[in-house]
Formats: structure tokens, sequence, C-alpha cells
């Protein structure tokens, strides 16, 4: 039978990264598991003609689907910071949101959607104008202290109060949500997939298997794991 005398610091330390090691394995797996429900999602999101369609019809998934149609678009445009293939500006404008039901009123005045009517080099001030969009949640603020200059109309913080009230109308008017250029899978799907994530799982979990392979040869270098 085994006779096993633990070196209690070396024990704490091997049970608390082998915890540590496991849950790591595990979110990945997770992670994993979910990242390939959104990118089925992103498969099926399907196609539309028409802006009113896509802000109106039930959404399964996470993702819009492709709106194909031409964007009504009015007013002033912003210029608003962004990297993509290469730096440059996104001009952003506003388009007035069509109502679900024809011939419904708006007790509470037009409402409004902040839409991506080109994308603006950095370096030559080409544009390129979308020839389809997504609907999206609105850009979380960046936090390494940029701040806007409305003045030369360069946005580097998507504000939506500020922005609204530049392009004149009230922010309570705007849409959570907007339309930018759709490009396709997006960025976060495509550099990492799936498997990935399974290859990150694989190398935790090798590293537990590991660590109590180095744990029990200690143990038996020293006598204290032995067999009688």
């Amino acid at each position: 039978m085994p006779h096993f005398r633990p070196q209690p610091i070396l024990t704490l330390f091997s049970v608390v990264s082998l915890g540590v090691l496991l849950w790591l394995g595990n979110w990945q797996v997770e992670r994993m598991q979910w990242k390939a429900d959104l990118l089925a999602q992103f498969e099926m999101r399907g196609e539309v003609n028409s802006f009113q369609e896509a802000l109106c019809a039930e959404q399964d998934g996470y993702f819009s689907p492709s709106v194909t149609a031409a964007a009504p678009l009015s007013g002033p445009e912003l210029r608003y910071y962004t990297l993509r293939d290469e730096a440059g500006w996104v001009r952003i404008s506003l388009m007035r949101v069509p109502a679900c039901e024809p011939g419904s009123a708006e007790p509470s005045g037009p409402r409004w959607m902040f839409v991506e009517s080109a994308f603006e080099t950095l370096l030559d001030g080409t544009h390129s104008a979308p020839t389809a969009w997504r609907i999206d949640t609105l850009p979380a603020p960046r936090g390494f202290g940029s701040t806007n200059t409305p003045e030369s109309n360069e946005w580097y913080v998507f504000d939506r109060t500020e922005m609204a009230q530049a392009l004149g109308v009230e922010p309570e008017q705007v849409l959570d949500v907007w339309a930018h250029s759709d490009r396709g899978m997006p960025v976060a799907l495509s550099a990492v997939p799936p498997a990935k994530h399974l290859g990150y799982a694989i190398t935790w979990y090798g590293l537990a298997l590991a660590l109590l392979a180095v744990y029990l040869a200690l143990h038996i270098s020293k006598g204290r794991l032995r067999w009688r």
C-alpha cells in the first residue's frame, strides 16, 4: 500500500496552482463554445434590403442581418478616428429611423441613428463608401484619455451626447445602436477562432498534468511517497 507524507508548503502551492490551471483550461473550453456559437450566428444572419426590416424585425442572435439598401442620410458629417486595415476617419451622418408600423405616430418626435457614410484614409484622404451595413451597439469610449475636438471635426471618443448635438439633434432622439460598414466577419471572430481556444485549453490542461507529475516525482525522490 502507498505511504505518503506530503510537504505542507509545496502541497499548498501545488493545490492552488493546479486549481488555477484547471480553471484556465475550463475557461478556454467555455470560450471555444461561445465563439463557435457566435460564428454560427454570424453565418446565419442573412441579408435584408431595408433598414426598417433590420431595425424592426426580431433578432435571434448577436448579429444584425447585412443591410444592402441605400441609407437616406441627412445633415453634416462627423469624422471619427479608427483603425481598420489602416488608420482613418469614419464619416458619420444621421439617418431618420423609419417607423416599424406604417403611419404610426412618433409622440416623442423623430428618432435618428448614426450611420457610416464613408471611410476616409488618414494617409491620402481617399474615401470609400459602404456597400452594406451592419447594425451594432455604439462603440465604447476609449480608455486612454483621448479628447474630441469638435472645432476641427476630429472625434476620438464616441460620445452620443456630444455627437448628436454637433449634428443638430437631441441626444435622447438618437438610438443606442449605429449602422457601420459591413466588412465581413469581425476581426474578433476571425483572429481567434474556436480551434485556437481549444489549443489554449490543451496547453493549460497539459501544464496541470506536468505540475502533478513534478509534485509526485519530488515526493518520490525524497522518500515521502513510496509503496510498502
